[in-house]
């Protein structure tokens, strides 16, 4: 094994090296945005938006998606379309993005974190049914880094219960599960088309369903509480404006033509790293959260354990070694969400003024709520960005290639750092 760039070696992969470029785009997406630019549908109604809905719920099996503006609308209005609010609780992983647990405060609901799976970092149902109390009404099931959140457990574990589940999909453009798109087994789900996501048109979102009051709602608060028919200036709800423009539509669709071809790879390159990274030793790759053959990983992080007990040299040395191979890598968040000052300083809008009002009665204390797997996880996390997994075989091999050779060298690089 020749020895890392760190200790003088040749890295892996040179400073030149180009990893496939994120966001993509092709000449016919110049085609559509200009063809909106050349008309005179921008905005709302446009015919690129309602072609973009028809052609993704058709992709995912869904009956309705409606498109919107990002993201973090697509989870508030599925929110409030439920009719959650004061005095509800809504049961959310605590390793997953801010947005995840916002929208739940944005109604005035109280979030209550639940513990990830050791092996897929996803959302435990067994921690989830721990955590149910009368007052709860929803539970948010990430497909973290786009493997599929064990939606059949949850369902179980909701049972009778009047508990909705809601998916936050932001990360599974391209994920099946049971031969299905997200929305499928739950109340609806909520797409990103972030421009990291892998779907993107800069900043945008969708939610897919099968419930037509949820579908209606949802389009009514999206577009100040308008209803569909009804006068112009009449609103019926509380509501904002979360459209999306024909620009981002029409950059969707484009984005829809290669998201099978990508994923396909991403799939066959993440099973790649998957199984050679797992014999190296202090590595656990993110497990399959589902085993059925129609179940498939979209791969939005790669995303693998590192125990520095094993190798002897801690993951901040880890990450900077594989670095200065050529090889991207974070450690993904610092701390489970409910860490944020956001949660135990209490700054919450519902609280009146940012230094916090007085405690609402159903109001969690965050600084008591534990999770200790997500807790480990934020202390072993590696994340590797989506478009490396677009790369080559032989690319793929590089990166274990120098994974391994940090490794083996663990012990002359923790003497580097003493």
């Amino acid at each position: 094994m020749s020895k890392p760039a760190l200790l003088g070696g040749k890295p892996v992969f040179s400073k030149t090296h180009r990893w496939p470029r994120w966001p993509q785009s092709g000449s016919g997406d110049r085609k559509r945005v200009l063809d909106v630019l050349d008309g005179d549908e921008w905005g709302m109604g446009s015919r690129a938006t309602a072609e973009f809905a028809r052609r993704f719920a058709g992709y995912l099996g869904a009956k309705y998606v409606l498109p919107v503006n990002t993201g973090t609308a697509a989870l508030e209005l599925i929110v409030k379309a439920l009719g959650i609010g004061p005095g509800d609780e809504v049961i959310v992983p605590s390793y997953t993005f801010v947005a995840s647990a916002t929208c739940v405060l944005e109604v005035g609901a109280g979030v209550i974190f639940a513990d990830i799976d050791p092996r897929t970092f996803n959302i435990d149902p067994e921690d989830v049914a721990r955590r149910i109390t009368p007052r709860t009404r929803a539970i948010i099931a990430v497909h973290f880094g786009g493997n599929p959140a064990d939606l059949i457990g949850l369902r179980g574990v909701i049972g009778k219960r009047n508990i909705a589940l809601i998916e936050d999909a932001a990360h599974a453009h391209g994920m099946l599960y049971h031969g299905h798109g997200a929305g499928r087994f739950s109340a609806a789900a909520a797409f990103s088309f972030q421009s990291s996501k892998n779907m993107t048109c800069g900043e945008g979102g969708a939610i897919a369903t099968r419930d037509k009051k949820l579908f209606e709602l949802a389009g009514s608060f999206h577009s100040f509480g308008r209803k569909p028919g009804k006068a112009w200036y009449q609103h019926y709800y509380l509501a904002w404006n979360d459209r999306i423009s024909a620009m981002q539509s029409a950059l969707l669709l484009g984005q829809l033509d290669r998201i099978e071809p990508q994923t396909r790879t991403r799939f066959s390159n993440g099973a790649f790293l998957n199984r050679e990274l797992a014999k190296i030793r202090g590595l656990s790759p993110q497990a399959d959260g589902d085993s059925h053959p129609d179940t498939r990983r979209a791969y939005h992080v790669y995303m693998l354990r590192y125990d520095g007990r094993e190798t002897g040299l801690d993951r901040a040395a880890f990450l900077e070694a594989l670095q200065a191979e050529g090889v991207g890598c974070s450690p993904g968040y610092p701390a489970p969400l409910q860490e944020a000052h956001l949660f135990t300083g209490r700054r919450f809008w519902h609280a009146h003024r940012l230094g916090g009002g007085p405690r609402l009665s159903h109001e969690p204390d965050y600084r008591k709520m534990k999770t200790p797997v997500a807790k480990t996880y934020c202390d072993e996390a590696v994340w590797l960005p989506h478009p490396y997994l677009l790369a080559s075989r032989k690319e793929m091999q590089g990166v274990v290639d120098a994974v391994a050779r940090v490794v083996e060298n663990a012990g002359t690089l923790r003497k580097r750092r003493s």
